[in-house]
């Protein structure tokens, strides 16, 4: 019985290891699709795109000249 425990317990493990590499991969995938979408409506709206860093958490706002007082 021990046995049989442990090897569910062993499979259960892997299950949700490989979940979590399937959403690891799917909000990737949709962090670069919402990117690649926002900087095509930009461009096609004539707006200023902002730069985020690696982490996708802190942007930084290209300056433009024309607007500063």
């Amino acid at each position: 019985m021990p046995e049989r425990t442990q090897r569910a317990g062993t499979s259960h493990a892997c299950f949700m290891r490989a979940v979590n590499e399937e959403l690891t991969k799917f909000e990737r995938r949709e962090r670069e699709f919402r990117h690649k979408d926002r900087d095509e409506r930009a461009k096609r709206l004539q707006m200023p795109v902002e730069k985020y860093d690696a982490g996708d958490r802190c942007m930084a706002k290209q300056s433009n000249p024309s607007r500063r007082r």
